[in-house]
């Protein structure tokens, strides 16, 4: 199926520059790539399985042939390359705006594969099992997960022993739940990273990472190799997910991939870091990168989603005063008031994923090992659950907001939510990535609290107190509701509450009660999940109230502070309840709260159709036509692309 419409190359505008940041040369570039490719031109929906991933890998192919992909990867073999990551996430999401099976192969052959030979490898190793990918000479894949542990990396019981006469590891996989399962590019890939349990004279090192032929060029399989085809999921049909079974396979001594740990000729195991656990926690904080991936993912398929929707939304109209043309369906409050609010958490993704990455770029560049950056890792874990998460409701409000063309397959909302629902479980379970965060946070409550841990309770409970007298009545003699200040406030408290409450319920059950900690944990998990997602909620909107000071264009400025206020409303209205319960809001205050929602979404409604077209995505990724882009196949379904007003709209008043 051919699309009519191609990218439009109008002129970027200072505000799509801006949502676009550093790194909006190359995004251009790939757009114009993508926009003038035929792969792209046609959707994948009708295809058969075998079709789908053969268009998935030529997808793959052609953009890693270009030059300036090429060059990016080579870059990734380098140290301390300023932007390295930056540039990685915007070329991850403009190729998942194409296809989210083209980028999620993309994000396992160079950003998992890639990432593990590139962050867990020798210098050597580097250049041998990845230089190969970016000259297409081969292609790799990710093997962790195992049929019985995923989240529970440390568990896996895939073995490579070492066998000192012939100087081998012996990769094998000892039982059902050995196998490595979902693995992506299973069916196609050449080599695979794979994480087994170094074990030497019956002695276990933990997990570490081999390199492990999986298929030759010709696709014959490595001796001892097994491959089960997982066929038909959900979603991502073009994505190859297997199953990978080792057979006593035989690997060099040198596929161990050692920068955390390596094995000499005569057996001696040798690291730099002597403990089992803080070695593995090394390893997998290497990996962190590729995690902050998965919110660029999600962010491609909510932008696509928002787009969609908010055009449909433009153009059709549904009832209206009696005897008068019937009004776009934009302008009735339940439509609006479900899209807005998903916008502005869109844009306040963008920046919060923009300062994680130029942390992650800065710490890198400054020869920093990201396991001693635990807050960073934190950070990374709860981004990438909100994202997640939030792209899944956000899609389906799209799907809901675009009625029964919403449908359908020819306007893409229905293979955007199959192929990213996966992304909430996927890279790390977003319920485990939550307790990722919460852990950083009490480690960091415990350093603030010194030795003495009662005597930090007791200080903490006197600043509780003085907590817990800033309420609604106090906090608006000094800010009013509709004051951004009065919401960064709202969430920070939120958070310190939770905090400390969480502390004090795990040493009470801990120090006091000798509960077992695991059983300690698992009683406070809701109190856990939901400290870890106020503390996301509040990086989110601090770093979105940055951006807009930082935006010097006045317009532009104008336009992010409505929808970052927007975003402040929209975190406190949802756990109005909760403020209620602790006396942070009185009834009169939440009930200004649901007002200002409400004004909000509907002052940002018109704008809204600015803001998704700077997006910049182009029309054959789109391919929607309710959005505006023309199919012969479904000329019943499209609707002229509406227009925003070229004059600056007046900001509405709260």
């Amino acid at each position: 199926m051919m699309l009519l419409s191609s990218m439009d190359r109008r002129q970027s505008s200072s505000f799509a520059r801006y949502l676009d940041g550093e790194s909006w040369e190359i995004k251009d570039a790939l757009r114009d790539a993508i926009a003038k490719c035929e792969l792209f031109e046609s959707s994948s929906y009708e295809l058969t399985l075998d079709q789908s991933r053969d268009l998935t890998a030529e997808r793959l192919y052609h953009l890693l042939r270009l030059p300036f992909m090429k060059e990016h990867l080579r870059n990734q073999l380098k140290e301390k390359q300023k932007g390295f990551i930056n540039k990685s996430l915007g070329i991850t999401e403009i190729i998942c705006s194409a296809d989210m099976s083209t980028g999620v192969k993309l994000g396992v052959v160079c950003g998992l594969y890639g990432g593990a030979v590139s962050n867990l490898g020798s210098p050597e190793q580097k250049i041998k099992w990845y230089l190969p990918v970016s000259e297409l000479e081969f292609t790799g894949m990710f093997a962790m997960t195992e049929r019985g542990h995923g989240s529970n990396v440390r568990g896996i019981i895939t073995e490579a022993r070492y066998n000192q006469s012939t100087q081998e590891f012996i990769i094998h996989t000892p039982s059902e739940d050995a196998q490595k399962m979902y693995i992506g590019n299973a069916m196609k890939g050449n080599y695979a990273a794979v994480f087994a349990q170094l074990i030497i004279n019956g002695e276990s090192q933990g997990p570490h990472c081999f390199i492990v032929p999986i298929r030759d060029q010709n696709g014959v399989m490595w001796p001892g190799v097994t491959t089960i085809d997982m066929k038909h999921k959900e979603g991502l049909h073009g994505v190859d997910n297997g199953i990978l079974i080792f057979n006593n396979v035989r690997i060099p001594r040198e596929n161990l991939l050692g920068k955390f740990g390596s094995v000499s000729a005569d057996g001696l195991y040798s690291s730099p870091v002597l403990s089992k656990s803080s070695r593995f926690n090394a390893m997998l904080a290497a990996l962190t990168p590729t995690r902050l991936g998965l919110t660029v993912q999600a962010m491609a398929a909510m932008k696509l989603g928002l787009v969609i929707a908010v055009r449909y939304s433009h153009s059709r109209r549904q009832f209206g005063p009696k005897d008068q043309d019937e009004v776009k369906i934009i302008e009735h409050q339940t439509q609006y008031l479900r899209l807005m609010p998903h916008l502005a958490a869109a844009l306040a993704l963008i920046f919060t994923t923009r300062y994680a990455a130029g942390l992650m770029d800065d710490a890198l560049c400054q020869g920093q090992d990201l396991q001693s950056n635990r807050a960073l890792q934190a950070l990374v874990a709860g981004l990438k659950a909100y994202s997640t998460w939030e792209n899944v409701a956000c899609l389906q409000d799209c799907r809901e907001c675009t009625g029964g063309m919403g449908f359908m397959m020819e306007n893409r909302i229905p293979s955007l939510k199959c192929d990213s629902d996966v992304f909430v479980t996927f890279e790390g379970d977003n319920m485990v990535m939550l307790q990722v965060v919460v852990r950083e946070l009490l480690t960091q409550y415990t350093k603030l609290m010194g030795n003495n841990l009662v005597m930090g309770l007791i200080r903490n409970w006197t600043s509780s107190v003085s907590d817990s007298l800033r309420t609604s009545f106090l906090g608006f003699s000094v800010d009013k509701v509709g004051d951004l200040m009065f919401l960064l406030k709202a969430v920070s408290f939120r958070e310190r509450v939770l905090q400390r409450s969480l502390a004090s319920r795990l040493y009470t059950k801990v120090e006091k009660n000798k509960e077992e900690f695991f059983m300690a944990w698992n009683a406070c998990l809701h109190h856990v999940t939901t400290l870890a997602m106020a503390h996301i909620h509040r990086v989110t909107l601090e770093q979105f109230a940055l951006a807009v000071r930082e935006c010097h264009i006045k317009e532009d400025r104008a336009l992010l502070t409505k929808f970052c206020l927007l975003h402040g409303t929209s975190l406190v209205y949802q756990e109005r309840a909760w403020y209620l319960e602790h006396n942070y809001l009185t009834p009169n205050t939440s009930q200004q709260i649901r007002s200002q929602l409400l004004e909000l979404c509907r002052s940002v409604k018109d704008d809204a159709l600015k803001v998704v077209d700077d997006f910049n995505i182009p029309s054959c990724c789109i391919q929607a036509p309710i959005a505006g882009v023309a199919n012969p196949r479904a000329e019943w379904a499209f609707y002229p692309q509406p227009q925003y007003p070229s004059s600056t709209q007046p900001l509405s008043k709260l």
